[in-house]
């Protein structure tokens, strides 16, 4: 696959396409999360996964859980 006719694209396009197709993909980690984590979510989770593609941070809310028990507990 020719990467000038990727890069052309998205520089046509603004980015967007892309910004779009990494959102959705954020939405779908984020519909996967059990749901005791889910809860604790203090937006929508549109809203949610556009903020972390635009911020370009994506937390890793089970490791963050895993540590909150752990604390805890001792």
């Amino acid at each position: 696959m020719d990467n000038n006719k990727i890069d052309k694209f998205l520089e046509d396009n603004n980015m967007t396409y892309l910004f779009l197709l990494l959102a959705n993909l954020e939405v779908e980690r984020l519909n996967n999360l059990p749901f005791t984590i889910k809860s604790k979510l203090k937006d929508k989770i549109t809203q949610i996964a556009l903020e972390h593609v635009a911020s370009n941070e994506v937390p890793d809310y089970v490791v963050e859980e895993d540590e909150e028990s752990l604390t805890n507990t001792e």
